[in-house]
């Protein structure tokens, strides 16, 4: 039976969890089976809404086992669960590695490992190999610096972490283990019986979850505009920053270009270009990641307030006025781009007005000049939202006495759009945004300052995202 979800407002991805949860999967078919118009960019606005608004409903009905499914799907709704734990307990884990010091395994706290296993096993093949990569390092750097740390403590710092690492494997052999087990009774039970089965899952649970991190590009713009008021108090070494930088860079970047380069250009056309990579789609999906941060973050309060609707009320949330959602999305991107590019002028003035010292200059430097980077992200999608819409014609300009041009808003937007929405200037802008992320590790070699804000540029903003 065939069931059309209508308790949500992304119904084909409710449709789509359910085949997921009872072991079904897609094919992609290399074809042109529809045709469609794209939407504008003022609807496509109102769609991230819409987006985050049903993901969020969707997700608060299957955790509280409220979903609209039937069958063995809804009979499947634990198998969610048992990703969240496994999300839950390896955010965990990665909070307890950054601030718990340990040198021993989860398994010899519990009991389940003897600590003199655990030294046979691990500490004392280990201990070599750490012992002659420090003797390596420290020739590479000349010796010891003021800044260098023991022996002991990056003998501990670099067990702690093979130890961690070896754990995540260890769960990871068991649950392949444990999943392959499962197809001896596939007759009487729905379970995973493959890992592609647990990978969909975590595809699903992705895509119910996303909006989790909408906080991300606050705390990015935030965080820059931190260092630019204040002198920074972190430090790092130049060189094995830009090292690791470069690397990184050339890494997420090779991911990206590497999954382009599988399809000829016409398969990538006839892919509905999936896998079709250009400047376009790289400074978009930054402009995307400044812009709808705001627009998830209200979402996130009326997509709660609308599953309180569905379950104390039994009201129908499958609906949407699209012209609404468009308008409200549109106000919010507009004065919060606007904000960021004001911001972005009002740091050049106060670092100027300030008068800091040498060392507090090269140190609140690098936060206005990644923040004038934002605001050049955001400028043409700002002026765009201001000026959507603006009739007035050059006839009618010629026409219009001095005064009424100043008077006029009309005029203003004429104007602000043909300086900044001609086709120079975004073509300008385009290149900009790919290129000052390839520059940032460069950079870290003149300033390491630029080195916090270039790793996180790469892991929110960069080529992956």
């Amino acid at each position: 039976r065939e069931q059309f979800h209508t308790s949500c407002k992304i119904e084909d991805t409710a449709s789509s969890l359910d085949r997921v949860l009872v072991g079904e999967y897609s094919h992609f078919v290399n074809r042109k089976l529809s045709f469609g118009m794209s939407k504008s960019p003022e609807g496509f606005l109102g769609a991230q809404q819409r987006w985050v608004e049903g993901a969020i409903t969707l997700c608060l009905q299957w955790v509280t086992q409220n979903a609209d499914a039937h069958g063995q799907a809804k009979r499947n709704g634990p198998l969610l669960w048992c990703v969240i734990v496994a999300f839950i307990i390896y955010v965990y884990s990665l909070l307890r590695l950054v601030t718990v010091q340990y040198t021993s395994s989860i398994l010899v706290e519990i009991g389940i490992l003897h600590p003199e296993t655990f030294d046979a096993w691990v500490r004392t093949p280990v201990a070599p190999l750490i012992n002659a990569a420090y003797d390596w390092l420290m020739n590479v750097r000349g010796g010891h610096s003021p800044n260098s740390y023991s022996y002991d403590v990056y003998e501990d710092m670099t067990l702690q972490f093979i130890v961690w690492l070896g754990t995540c494997v260890l769960a990871f052999f068991l649950l392949w283990v444990f999943t392959f087990s499962c197809k001896c009774c596939r007759r009487w039970m729905t379970f995973p019986h493959e890992m592609k089965w647990w990978g969909r899952l975590v595809i699903s649970f992705d895509n119910l979850t996303y909006w989790i991190w909408f906080w991300t590009s606050f705390f990015w713009i935030g965080f820059n505009f931190y260092l630019a008021i204040w002198p920074a108090r972190f430090h790092f070494n130049n060189v094995a920053m830009m090292s690791f930088m470069l690397v990184t860079t050339f890494l997420n970047y090779a991911l990206i270009v590497s999954n382009s380069l599988r399809f000829s250009i016409m398969e990538s056309m006839d892919a509905n270009e999936i896998a079709f990579l250009s400047m376009d789609n790289i400074w978009r999906a930054n402009q995307l990641f400044f812009m709808v941060g705001p627009i998830q973050g209200f979402s996130v309060f009326t997509g709660t307030k609308n599953f309180i609707s569905y379950l104390l009320y039994g009201q129908d949330i499958g609906g949407w006025s699209g012209g609404d959602l468009t308008q409200i999305s549109i106000n919010i991107v507009k004065y919060w781009t606007t904000m960021i590019i004001f911001t972005a002028i009002f740091l050049w003035c106060y670092l100027i007005a300030s008068a800091p010292s040498p060392d507090e200059y090269q140190s609140r430097r690098p936060g206005c000049i990644i923040f004038t980077f934002i605001a050049m992200d955001v400028l043409h999608p700002c002026v765009y939202l201001w000026t959507v819409g603006n009739t007035i014609t050059s006839q009618e300009i010629s026409k219009m006495s001095w005064y009424s041009k100043l008077t006029s808003s009309q005029w203003w937007k004429y104007h602000l759009a043909g300086v900044i929405l001609n086709e120079h200037v975004t073509n300008i802008f385009r290149y900009v945004n790919p290129a000052y992320m390839f520059m940032l590790p460069l950079l870290v070699y003149y300033n390491s300052y630029y080195g916090v804000n270039a790793g996180f540029a790469l892991v929110a903003v960069g080529a992956g995202h």
